[in-house]
């Protein structure tokens, strides 16, 4: 019996120990949870610098793609609405049209000596064939530049999230 008792002893004695142990096993549980997880943080905010660094990228190629296309179809279409606008305001490939706002202004402003230089003999001389207007095929093309570039511009600015609602993106 006398040797039960010293057992109990022992046993109760080790107790503290064993709660410590207990203890300081739950608390390393705990420190390498929050490890993990700050790890699974860091992971997941290093994936989203680096889809957020691909997005840049990628627009920053449309925007460039964009301003090509739209430099394009400037230089195509550009010149055949500067000789549309002369036209319809009356300058024409062989002089002002009588009646138009272009023979008003010449009257009123000019008279009969329309100086070299001038705004209106610049616009005059341009109806005339000082602008080269290309052919149908190069308005065309410039005409489908435009297009494509206000297609790129477009998607720029927003994103579609699948439910049909268009979103602006954060930046």
């Amino acid at each position: 019996m006398e040797e039960a008792n010293r057992m109990r002893e022992v046993i109760e004695a080790d107790q503290p120990l064993k709660d410590a142990d207990i203890a300081f096993r739950a608390e390393m549980l705990t420190l390498l949870g929050q490890l993990k997880i700050r790890e699974d943080e860091a992971r997941a905010r290093a994936e989203a610098e680096a889809r957020a660094r691909a997005e840049a990228e990628a627009r920053a190629k449309r925007l460039l793609a964009a301003a090509a296309l739209l430099t394009v179809g400037a230089i195509f279409v550009g010149p055949a609405l500067a000789v549309g606008g002369l036209n319809l305001i009356g300058f024409s490939s062989v002089g002002p049209v009588a009646g138009s706002i272009a023979a008003g202004v010449q009257s009123a402003v000019y008279g009969g000596a329309v100086a070299s230089g001038s705004i209106f003999a610049l616009c005059q001389s341009a109806a005339m064939g000082g602008i080269v207007v290309g052919s149908a095929a190069e308005i065309a093309a410039g005409v489908a530049a435009l297009g494509a570039s206000a297609g790129l511009l477009g998607g720029l600015g927003g994103s579609d999230n699948n439910d049909g609602v268009r979103r602006r993106r954060v930046q």
